[in-house]
């Protein structure tokens, strides 16, 4: 084995078949929520999931799922 075959480039290095298949991520410190500032705004957290449904489903004939 060469000095040059130890520094591969991304292109090749995906090619190698002892590459992993898939790569770890850092993880991130928790789950974004995006309800924070609704939650303060509406009655309850579960009033504003239902909001948050309805509005991702609008127009759509499907039912919201919560």
């Amino acid at each position: 084995m060469t000095a040059q075959s130890d520094h591969l480039n991304p292109a090749q290095e995906d090619c190698d078949p002892e590459t992993p298949h898939a790569k770890k991520a850092p993880r991130e410190t928790g789950k974004p929520d995006q309800l924070r500032e609704e939650e303060r705004h509406a009655e309850d957290r579960q009033e504003a999931l239902v909001d948050e449904g309805v509005e991702e489903t609008f127009p759509a004939s499907d039912p919201v799922s919560v």
